[in-house]
């Protein structure tokens, strides 16, 4: 441990971490649960993303922010915009499990790829025993991207306030690894040659994995530091 290691200011700095990290993955939740409603299209080509975006970029993801907010622009003037982004998220997200890019961990896991598989099960079985659930409206199988990125906002809210950090980052890291790394970039690599009229979605792909990815590397930075 290096004798300028100040353990208040690293307990601070980490409190503040999660909970804009927090934010984050609950953001990148609520686009992927559902279509984008009026009211947030309207606040996205408005700019109030700007903050989030902001953020990302200084983490050193310049190049997908950059890129999720080209195709943001790219949407300004067309006519039925939300109707139209609605046909893409229905193209990539609802249709056969071939040409689009389903946001099921069971579709890209292990040797035997298919809607509702093992990881479903899994989640399913997790949220019993953590005494958690789906919200009712919500009508999707419990793989979807949408809980595992909940999930990962509740796990850093519950570890916000702990003073003890290296454990915190590790299981965090693990969760990380386990419930998101394992599959994303298959799920990422579907996007990228699914062919959708807009590159909105195929661009927060890319971001969300890239966010992950980064996501990763400070936890195990934060390990180490605080060890």
């Amino acid at each position: 441990m290096s004798a300028q290691h100040d353990p208040e200011a690293s307990a601070a700095e980490w409190r503040l971490a999660g909970r804009q990290r927090a934010w984050v993955y609950g953001w990148f939740s609520t686009l992927y649960a559902a279509e984008l409603s009026d009211a947030m299209l309207t606040a996205y080509l408005a700019g109030e993303a700007a903050p989030l975006l902001g953020g990302l970029c200084a983490l050193g993801l310049d190049a997908e922010v950059g890129r999720f907010q080209a195709a943001l622009e790219a949407l300004r003037n067309v006519p039925l915009v939300r109707l139209e982004l609605a046909a893409d998220f229905a193209q990539m997200f609802l249709l056969d499990l071939e040409s689009g890019a389903p946001p099921y961990a069971s579709v890209y896991a292990g040797d035997d790829p298919r809607f509702c598989g093992a990881a479903e099960a899994q989640m399913r079985q997790f949220l019993a025993v953590a005494s958690r659930s789906i919200e009712p409206r919500f009508k999707e199988p419990a793989d979807h991207l949408a809980v595992y990125l909940a999930l990962m906002r509740h796990l850093l809210e519950a570890h916000a306030d702990t003073s003890a950090i290296e454990p915190a980052a590790h299981d965090q890291a693990d969760a990380l690894q386990g419930a998101l790394l394992d599959w994303l970039p298959k799920f990422v690599e579907r996007h990228q040659r699914s062919g959708p009229q807009f590159d909105f979605y195929p661009a927060l792909a890319a971001l969300l994995l890239a966010f992950v990815q980064r996501d990763a590397m400070m936890l195990r930075d934060a390990a180490i530091q605080a060890a």
